[in-house]
């Protein structure tokens, strides 16, 4: 199991979403802590952000930093698609 360090920024945004879209990330995160590179849609990026993972859900994305090593996985962004590239 991987623990979790989320971004205040992405926790913030997280508790403004509608209560089934926050539950749907919820379950995302749950299926990333018990296996990380195995979840169906996630994927390296490229760039400024080699390193990170992304995953979809729905017109949200979540940005993740995942190590390996330490079992961490660093939630850095959840955000709408356009923005959470800045």
């Amino acid at each position: 199991m991987f623990k979790f360090v989320i971004h205040r920024r992405a926790s913030r945004y997280l508790k403004r979403l509608p209560q089934n879209l926050q539950n749907r990330i919820n379950d995302v995160l749950r299926q990333l802590r018990a296996s990380p590179l195995q979840i169906p849609g996630i994927k390296k990026m490229a760039g400024d952000w080699a390193g990170y993972h992304r995953l979809r859900v729905g017109h949200i994305r979540i940005i993740v930093w995942i190590d390996e090593s330490a079992k961490i996985i660093y939630v850095d962004h959840i955000g709408p698609r356009g923005d959470v590239y800045r």
